[in-house]
């Protein structure tokens, strides 16, 4: 059994960890680099032939991909030695639309991490909603419910309840929102303030919406006869959002319609 005592030492010598490939580029003639999103944040790797059809990392070092990796630690990039797959999302790349989505979820959960931090919240998350998203009547609901979840981990959640300006309790009616400052303001502020060019306004419905997915009421949200134009608008609040934290439109958002 020289193979699978090979194989057991491989493992025990190398440090592990699980995550989601989000982007891969062919390096040399037959090398893959490649980032990972872990429960330690944002990982780079190199995986040294992987292109070829005898390797065995070849067919697992794909982007979507949630593997196990085993891997020596280095400076620069960190060498797979040994990788196992534990769900390729096959049912999400057999739809186009839902490989654009999927690969939106990977870039924003991408560009609201950093290296070597605790990142198993967001890991779970987008594992969550990549698992469920195929079978889903309403996708964009749940890429919205991520979104929103996930600006919320990071901070920046949207202030849904009171004025950002005075504070005071918002009243049922339409009201603007300004992704500069996180939040809405009421009538009496919009009309005061300067902001006329950076607000959006959002419908009762809209904020409605918005304040059921903060309470987590996620089965309520089946009551509210949900119309794809209302959870289109929320998204864009969403993504007007990240684009101010991060200081530039995500690609995934500027070449496709999500």
């Amino acid at each position: 059994m020289p193979f699978k005592t090979e194989h057991l030492l491989m493992k025990s010598t190398n440090n592990h960890i699980k995550g989601i490939i989000t982007r891969c580029t062919n390096y040399k003639e037959a090398d893959r680099i490649f980032t990972l999103i872990s429960d330690n944040g944002i990982m780079k790797f190199i995986a040294r032939g992987a292109k070829k059809p005898s390797s065995r990392l070849s067919g697992h070092i794909e982007p979507l991909n949630y593997v196990t990796l085993y891997y020596r630690p280095s400076k620069s990039l960190n060498s797979v030695s040994q990788v196992e797959s534990i769900n390729s999302f096959l049912e999400i790349k057999k739809e186009y639309n839902l490989i654009l989505k999927a690969q939106y979820m990977m870039e924003l959960s991408e560009s609201l991490s950093s290296e070597n931090e605790d990142n198993s919240y967001i890991l779970s998350l987008l594992i969550s909603t990549l698992s469920n998203i195929h079978n889903s009547k309403i996708p964009d609901l749940d890429i919205l419910i991520f979104e929103f979840e996930l600006l919320k981990y990071q901070g920046f959640g949207i202030r849904l309840f009171d004025c950002t300006n005075c504070n005071k309790k918002l009243e049922r009616s339409d009201h603007y929102f300004s992704s500069k400052v996180g939040g809405f303001y009421c009538e009496d502020c919009f009309e005061s303030e300067e902001i006329h060019h950076e607000s959006i306004k959002v419908t009762i419905e809209q904020q409605l919406l918005l304040r059921t997915i903060s309470r987590k009421k996620y089965k309520d949200l089946i009551n509210l006869n949900l119309v794809e134009k209302e959870i289109n608008n929320c998204r864009k609040l969403i993504q007007k959002s990240v684009q101010d934290i991060i200081g530039v439109q995500l690609k995934t958002v500027k070449f496709s319609d999500l």
